[in-house]
């Protein structure tokens, strides 16, 4: 019997081990061709590496920390610097490969925790499987390579899912607190908190209602800290909203930005396909409604309001990846079999397209 476990237990981790592998192996092979065949006004991308777009200035907060920077560097949340400051001395102070092997450490942690969370919701160990590998060839998943925040940010995310299935009110305050000093994203779990079984604030005795209620202000805890810190630091408040609100535009209603984009999309416009994914979004909903518990679609249907309800679209694949019930609801919606023989190749070409173009800079990730 212990034999039988282990061997399973052996055959999961190779198989979340080898996605890991293949998709580091994907994205740096594409980074290499595309540097071989750039033309020479790419090459400004092509030469920076792994210091790339957001990757840079993580590596540069992690090297000089925000005030050195500007008032742009505050809509970068500390947790992941905070990391890369403990990493950077054991490798030889180097920001780059302190950042870009956090990234790819939580990138592995986050497949492991991923195909755990699956099993814990019932799903078959193929159905698992299939989830961490379409999360390791998402379009979006080069960033789990390069030294985002995302890996980091997603492991947390599961850490508090997996907590909530066990209804471990004080591991969820802890871990979604460390969520919002991670992203302002993680301000949204509040919503899946309080939507998960077992919450109350009016049953169960006063010790379980006080962790109830500790766990569901722990993200927005987490980003009030922050922005208490940044407040203190310039002579503006709130900086790293107003900042992302320059860069972004200001707020949209969501469903006026996809009648909009209907428009962009007829006449060919690169921002078109951003909407299209919104679209394919909008439609997995459908599936993680009918699929998986109450608060995953919660957190699911206000990440993609939050992350629809910008006039600039940029980075959509990427915020659709940080929220894992898509990836999960993609899982079961490719269990078809008209489906599944595409999905894995379908993913990998994205992936590979979404690379070159962001290495290129021809895509904003």
């Amino acid at each position: 019997m212990n034999l039988s476990k282990t061997k399973k237990s052996d055959s999961y981790l190779v198989s979340v081990f080898l996605a890991w592998f293949i998709s580091r192996f994907i994205v740096i092979a594409t980074m290499w061709f595309a540097d071989l065949f750039a033309l020479n006004e790419e090459r400004e991308f092509t030469s920076q590496g792994f210091q790339l777009w957001d990757a840079g200035w993580y590596q540069q907060l992690i090297s000089v920390g925000y005030n050195q920077l500007g008032e742009e560097a505050f809509r970068f949340f500390p947790g992941f610097v905070f990391f890369g400051k403990l990493l950077k001395p054991l490798v030889g102070g180097d920001a780059v490969w302190a950042s870009v092997l956090i990234a790819n450490l939580f990138s592995l942690i986050t497949f492991i925790f991923l195909y755990r969370l699956v099993i814990a919701e019932n799903g078959s160990p193929n159905r698992a499987k299939r989830t961490v590998w379409l999360l390791a060839l998402s379009p979006a998943a080069f960033v789990l390579v390069w030294g985002y925040a995302e890996s980091f940010f997603i492991a947390l995310t599961l850490i508090v899912f997996l907590a909530l299935k066990k209804q471990n009110w004080k591991m969820v305050a802890l871990f979604t607190c460390l969520a919002g000093l991670t992203r302002p994203t993680g301000a949204l779990l509040s919503i899946a908190v309080v939507a998960a079984p077992g919450f109350s604030v009016i049953r169960n005795g006063f010790k379980n209602r006080f962790e109830c209620l500790v766990a569901s202000f722990g993200g927005p805890i987490g980003v009030l800290i922050f922005l208490l810190w940044s407040n203190s630091q310039n002579e503006k408040n709130w900086i790293p909203f107003t900042v992302q609100k320059e860069l972004r535009g200001g707020f949209v209603d969501p469903i006026r930005r996809f009648i909009s984009g209907v428009k962009e999309i007829v006449e060919l416009d690169s921002d078109g396909l951003h909407v299209l994914v919104a679209l394919g979004l909008a439609l997995l909903l459908v599936t993680v409604w009918r699929n998986l518990p109450r608060h995953y679609f919660s957190y699911a249907l206000v990440s993609l309001l939050v992350a629809t309800s910008a006039e600039n679209l940029n980075s959509l694949e990427r915020y659709a990846m940080t929220a894992f019930p898509f990836v999960m609801a993609l899982a079961i919606f490719s269990e078809r079999k008209h489906i599944k023989r595409m999905i894995y190749p379908v993913s990998a070409v994205c992936l590979v397209v979404l690379t070159a173009a962001s290495f290129m800079g021809h895509y904003v990730p």
